[in-house]
């Protein structure tokens, strides 16, 4: 097989004599970057040394309040970090060739949407290594190409920053349900999203990438140039290099699209039914989604989320169902709907209503538990077997009844549908259930123990039916673990990311499987 990839720019006696006048990779890396030259402004970059700074910390804090501060440990401070300001590859690639030239790892982050420092050390597989971490989330730019029906996204771009372009046209990407989410780190571990039900997930619906290997080098990667990583990316993509451009493929959410805006997510309507049930009928609700979703049609995405009543704390259960397609209107949607209606006209609701909703609801139905910058989350996604076990259903309602914090959710998303394309997310016909443990801090470490408790107990108690992690280190790999990324993937596909991390980053630079 042909190698794609140059030598390392520095041959081994170039680093020899590297070495011998300069003994600390960290000040190798430090001159370059600080050089007149460098392509990327030295008000981007912040440095370890400057840790009493607060522009270094603000630098590295991600956007919650589990950790403060002054509590990150010394594995998740890196020695740069680099916060470039446009897409300018030449300086990303610049980047990274000097921090492995010397044998130094490098980390990439979209936004920052992790628990405490994870995504900070992303990078890291012992204490011993150094990395450098590359903020991406002034990458935002979303442009749409209505005729061809397909976008280009920068991986700062939020879900609601590509929603808000792409619904002008009357068209839709598959995206995150929270609408701050930011794409890149949504689409590289898998991006189960508005829609994909019916339309794939989010990785199915991309068309290509750009992406900033090892050596820093750009490339293009897509189905059919250099198919290989593009599979690979599509829920791996943390572990081959940084990709800074997604090409993307829209679906139609209203009957006629339009090649000039002409919608706004206000009016654009959706079918739904949504209702609210208390703990009593907990029961009777699992049992009936568990039925249901198993033949709803495609059109429909069907979730329960397990929420708290703010006000009396008490435990209630949120079913939702919608459509995210241009025929949101269809006889077999109606069908459906009305034998949801149907059901639960014979069991006590707190609230419930099959009103026609619109597109701003449906992008923005998850932004309340995520709308405060102050809090915590632990959270962790597992994919589970369908149809979904009685004795699974009856550990998640006695879980519930535990959690400590009215903030905090699950959400048991709609599951048995085939992927349409081959990527690393595998699982399909399956289940995924989000568990966030949400809350926030207010000085008593008790409290925070007992979040964080919960979660770590409600995974230990659905371990018989988890069949894999979803990839998206919310609730941090332990540097001990060394089978975590093998427990995220299928076999078949863990085997095959092995197979292309061998050839397209061969020194280990990204973050090792």
């Amino acid at each position: 097989m042909k190698h794609p990839l140059p030598i390392l720019s520095l041959s081994k006696a170039a680093a020899i004599v590297i070495a011998a006048f300069d003994p600390s990779p960290q000040n190798h890396v430090y001159q370059s970057y600080t050089a007149p030259f460098f392509p990327i402004s030295l008000r981007d970059i912040q440095f370890r040394s400057q840790k009493k700074n607060d522009a270094y910390y603000r630098a590295l804090k991600t956007f919650n309040n589990l950790i403060a501060l002054d509590e990150f440990p010394a594995t998740a401070l890196p020695f740069a970090i680099v916060t470039p300001s446009s897409a300018n590859n030449h300086g990303i690639g610049q980047a990274i060739r000097t921090a492995s030239e010397v044998g130094i790892r490098v980390s990439a982050r979209s936004g920052g949407y992790h628990s405490g420092y994870s995504s900070t050390m992303a990078a890291v597989d012992s204490y011993l290594e150094d990395f450098v971490l590359i903020d991406l989330h002034k990458l935002d730019r979303v442009t749409v190409n209505p005729e061809d029906q397909t976008a280009i996204a920068e991986p700062g771009a939020t879900g609601q920053d590509l929603y808000e372009e792409t619904i002008k046209y009357g068209l839709h990407f598959p995206g995150p349900h929270a609408a701050r989410v930011t794409i890149g780190g949504f689409l590289l571990q898998g991006g189960m999203g508005i829609g994909s039900r019916c339309h794939g997930a989010g990785v199915d619906n991309i068309i290509g990438i750009d992406i900033v290997l090892y050596c820093g080098r750009t490339i293009y990667a897509d189905s059919d140039t250099e198919s290989d990583l593009f599979n690979a990316i599509r829920g791996g993509g943390q572990f081959f290099g940084v990709v800074t451009k997604f090409y993307l493929r829209l679906v139609p959410i209203v009957e006629k699209p339009t090649l000039a805006p002409t919608y706004d997510a206000s009016s654009v309507p959706i079918d739904q039914v949504f209702a609210i049930f208390d703990r009593p009928q907990a029961n009777d609700l699992l049992r009936f989604y568990g039925t249901f979703d198993l033949v709803a049609p495609k059109l429909l995405e069907n979730k329960i989320v397990f929420i708290v009543d703010p006000t009396t704390y008490s435990k209630q259960f949120l079913f939702a169902s919608f459509s995210a397609v241009p025929s949101n209107s269809s006889p077999e949607v109606k069908a459906a709907h009305d034998l949801i209606v149907q059901w639960y006209k014979h069991i006590p609701t707190s609230f419930a209503t099959s009103v026609a909703s619109n597109y701003d609801s449906l992008i923005h139905a998850s932004d309340s538990s995520w709308a405060d910058w102050g809090l915590s989350y632990y959270a962790e996604d597992v994919w589970l077997s369908a149809p979904l076990d009685p004795k699974l259903q009856q550990v998640l309602i006695e879980q519930w009844d535990k959690v400590p914090s009215s903030l905090s959710t699950m959400a048991l998303n709609t599951g048995p549908w085939d992927s349409p394309t081959r990527s690393a997310l595998g699982f399909d016909r399956s289940y995924s259930l989000c568990i966030y443990s949400t809350w926030k801090r207010n000085g008593d470490r008790t409290q925070d123990i007992a979040n964080l408790a919960w979660l770590d107990e409600t995974i230990d108690a659905i371990k018989p039916w988890i069949l894999g992690y979803y990839a998206n280190e919310l609730r941090p790999r332990r540097l001990q673990d060394k089978d975590y990324w093998r427990k995220c993937y299928e076999e078949d596909t863990y085997n095959s990311l092995i197979t292309a991390k061998t050839r397209w980053d061969p020194h280990n630079i990204f973050k090792s499987l």
